[in-house]
């Protein structure tokens, strides 16, 4: 009889084991949404992404963004504001395109405005990389800068 109790103990044991660890998970974190849209820009210019969500803690953003319609050679800086990138680009990398390039990224983070402020992402148009060319070699056949790059971003899934 004694066997009975303890195996019953146990049980009792793993069951209220197991209702604590349903009451102790954490909640599901709030989702930030990218407000998404296709900019065309010139050297110098931005395209900034307003983000919400994260006013009152952090929130998990999932977005998509692609760089293309590159008719030479591009470099773009990645930034953000309030925005903690859980992949690549990290804010401040510098993404250099060629002619007819096309990159996709998918934009995996955590979006914290709990202090105050606006959270984004953007994408800044910072002319082109200087050819390689050296004392005695012709340059005439390096590609020149673009004129224009188009940058879409928006959330993931939709």
């Amino acid at each position: 009889m004694r066997r009975i109790t303890t195996v019953y103990s146990i049980a009792s044991f793993f069951t209220l084991l197991a209702a604590a660890l349903l009451f102790a998970a954490p909640a599901h974190a709030a989702r930030a949404v990218l407000d998404g849209g296709t900019v065309t820009l010139a050297e110098g210019e931005s395209a900034s992404f307003p983000i919400s969500g994260g006013d009152s803690g952090p929130a998990d953003l999932s977005a998509r963004c692609e760089i293309g319609d590159v008719n030479g050679t591009a470099s773009l800086t990645f930034d953000g504001e309030h925005y903690v990138p859980l992949s690549a680009p990290a804010v401040g990398d510098v993404l250099t395109l060629s002619g007819g390039d096309t990159r996709s990224y998918d934009l995996v983070g955590v979006v914290d405005a709990s202090g105050g402020g606006d959270a984004y992402i953007a994408f800044h148009f910072t002319g082109a990389p200087a050819p390689m060319c050296f004392p005695g070699m012709a340059c005439d056949g390096a590609e020149g800068k673009s004129g224009s790059v188009t940058v879409t971003c928006r959330n993931a899934g939709g």
